[in-house]
């Protein structure tokens, strides 16, 4: 059985799997089994910091932003006061963040512009406020498990092997345990976190779930995570250009991932794109 086949076997519990020592290096070894491990020693200044930092990125972020017509200067002030109330007074998102930047840049860049993307698809989707924010929250932490992923695993130039690859589909499991233990995140978070790899035709992962099953935010932040992931350089793969990534979801996405979102998305985005530099 192998290794992934081995954690879904027993992931209607939702506990914290297990990582093998193996596979742990000193740096995952600090972090322990759970968030609150290095939450309990948060620094207040160091938050408040962060938090600063990431407000001037994202708005200056925005200048570079081409809005559409309709998009007047409330909705960008709408747009700033969703991104803020994901941010301020969350320390747990702040510290989640400051250790996926400290681990992996690009895990990190990636999440925000996946927060991006989220909200956008939220926004034209005509959710309702909680909805858009949640989506920009799973946006920020989709990815959160991948600290207990080995970094030589996460950047490594060549082809993965099937053993590797197994590892790096737990990470949607590790995150959902970790957001599982704080009442602080709404649980459709938490199930995006989980669901954000699952697809339309049941062969995603972790779980091969059904379509049914995964609701909506996850099929969201599935689209944002996936266009972004083709259009962002990565050690193993050049950044394809944002028409190959439009053409690609407007054909082959279409039997993997929503329908619905997709027409949102790829009726927006030609316009409206933006991403953070690396």
């Amino acid at each position: 059985m192998g290794i992934l086949e081995d954690h879904i076997n027993n992931y209607t519990r939702f506990e914290q799997p297990a990582v093998q020592s193996t596979h742990r290096n000193h740096k995952r070894e600090k972090i322990g089994n759970s968030l609150s491990h290095y939450l309990c020693d948060l620094d207040e200044n160091m938050t408040e910091q962060l938090n600063r930092d990431m407000l001037v990125e994202l708005k200056n972020n925005l200048s570079n932003v081409l809005f559409q017509e309709e998009y007047t200067y409330t909705h960008v002030t709408q747009f700033l006061a969703h991104m803020y109330e994901s941010i301020e007074g969350n320390p747990i998102i702040l510290k989640a963040l400051d250790q996926i930047k400290k681990m992996d840049e690009y895990t990190f860049t990636h999440s925000v512009n996946t927060a991006f993307y989220s909200m956008f698809i939220a926004m034209w989707m005509d959710l309702d406020e909680q909805d858009i924010i949640n989506a920009t929250q799973a946006g920020f932490l989709h990815d959160i498990g991948k600290i207990y992923i080995p970094e030589e695993i996460l950047n490594k130039s060549g082809v993965l092997t099937r053993e590797e690859y197994e590892i790096i589909q737990l990470h949607p499991l590790y995150g959902y345990s970790l957001l599982n233990e704080f009442s602080a995140f709404n649980l459709e978070v938490k199930r995006a976190v989980l669901f954000h790899h699952e697809r339309i035709d049941a062969k995603g992962y972790p779980l091969c779930a059904t379509d049914d099953y995964v609701g909506l935010l996850p099929k969201i932040v599935a689209v944002a995570d996936v266009y972004d992931a083709m259009t962002t350089n990565r050690i193993y793969k050049k950044a394809k250009s944002a028409r190959e990534a439009i053409d690609y979801l407007s054909h082959q996405g279409r039997s993997q991932l929503d329908n619905q979102v997709l027409y949102y998305f790829l009726n927006n985005i030609p316009v409206y794109d933006f991403k953070l530099s690396q």
